[in-house]
């Protein structure tokens, strides 16, 4: 092969890789599980491109180790899922006669904006859309939902046993 092929083949792929469209990152489902402290366990399944697992999920990978959130703790993360605990996602009341557990209200709108801290935003699209969300209480309650394009707030009050 010449030069001037080896040189239009690289212009060729760089403008393939430069022109490729904006990918979407695809939520799939969302389970929430409350504790009775208002802490949540929640693992989330989601499918990745080849190029959001060449680019995304490294960059993400090395971001969350060396600066881990101070509110959560990551317990996996793959290209196709994560397990995390969110320290008191759910505001916990507490009465004589029950406890009330609600939970913050999510929007898509809230995700990217998350995402757009991040160099990489530009080159994705989180697509909630086609997900779904369990959220368990700790009483064994359980909210299904399957728009995941705006989570309204959910309050659940569990009865205090009787004595």
């Amino acid at each position: 092969m010449t030069h001037r092929n080896w040189i239009l083949t690289g212009v060729l792929l760089f403008c393939l890789l430069c022109a490729a469209p904006v990918t979407a990152i695809t939520v799939k489902h969302i389970d929430i599980t409350v504790a009775e402290n208002g802490d949540a366990y929640i693992t989330g399944d989601y499918s990745m491109n080849w190029m959001e697992q060449m680019v995304v999920y490294p960059a993400g990978l090395s971001i969350v180790t060396v600066s881990p959130p101070k509110s959560a703790t990551i317990h996996s993360i793959s290209p196709s899922s994560v397990q995390v605990t969110v320290n008191k996602l759910a505001k916990v009341r507490h009465t004589n006669t029950s406890t009330t557990y609600i939970t913050p209200a999510f929007s898509g709108t809230d995700a990217t904006k998350e995402l757009d801290k991040f160099w990489f935003a530009n080159m994705v699209n989180l697509d909630l859309a086609p997900g779904t969300l369990t959220l368990r209480f700790p009483d064994g309650a359980t909210v299904e939902d399957t728009d995941l394009t705006g989570i309204p707030s959910f309050t659940h009050t569990v009865a205090a046993p009787q004595t």
